[in-house]
């Protein structure tokens, strides 16, 4: 199983209503852009970490492999700053809340001296500035361990202890 990581601010909850991740296949001046790309990496059991506004509020398990799909019309009605293109990518998931989110700031000291080239982090140790990103095993065991130790819901802390032994970071 594969480790990704979603930028998804001003979307979260219209995609976590309706249980997916959704981008466009283009950028609106209709270029390619890493972060769209990526989506189409994601397999069926594969494992995604949600950032909102700063906070990592849930992690999914995809239901799907990544396909092509018109923008979902919550998106497309959603108030946001955005508009996008209809076509383009997306997967089903189950979305399981977090009880305390993480807040990522907290961790900018650790992401920066724990770089890793193509995770979702900046040699800054803040977060890319894209929508959907790999997430290194190194860094998905750090926030899943932190995660872990923050919950309550059996439900959630099950889901994140599949996913730490999954990417092998229970040793």
């Amino acid at each position: 199983m594969s480790m990704f990581y979603v930028f998804q601010g001003e979307t979260y909850e219209e995609e976590r209503s309706g249980e997916y991740v959704w981008s466009p296949q283009l950028t609106k001046n209709g270029r390619k852009n890493a972060g769209y790309s990526k989506m189409k990496e994601i397999c069926k059991g594969d494992y995604i970490l949600h950032n909102s506004n700063g906070k990592i509020v849930a992690i999914s398990v995809a239901k799907s492999d990544c396909y092509e799909a018109q923008q979902p019309w919550e998106l497309s009605e959603a108030d946001t700053s955005v508009i996008w293109d209809d076509d383009g990518y997306r997967v089903d998931t189950d979305y399981f809340d977090f009880d305390v989110p993480l807040l990522t700031s907290n961790y900018v000291a650790w992401m920066r001296e724990h770089y890793i080239k193509g995770s979702a982090f900046t040699t800054a140790g803040r977060g890319k500035q894209q929508y959907m990103c790999s997430l290194a095993d190194e860094h998905a065991a750090f926030l899943l361990k932190e995660a872990i130790r923050l919950q309550n819901s059996p439900e959630v802390l099950s889901k994140l202890n599949n996913a730490l032994y999954d990417i092998g970071g229970d040793r």
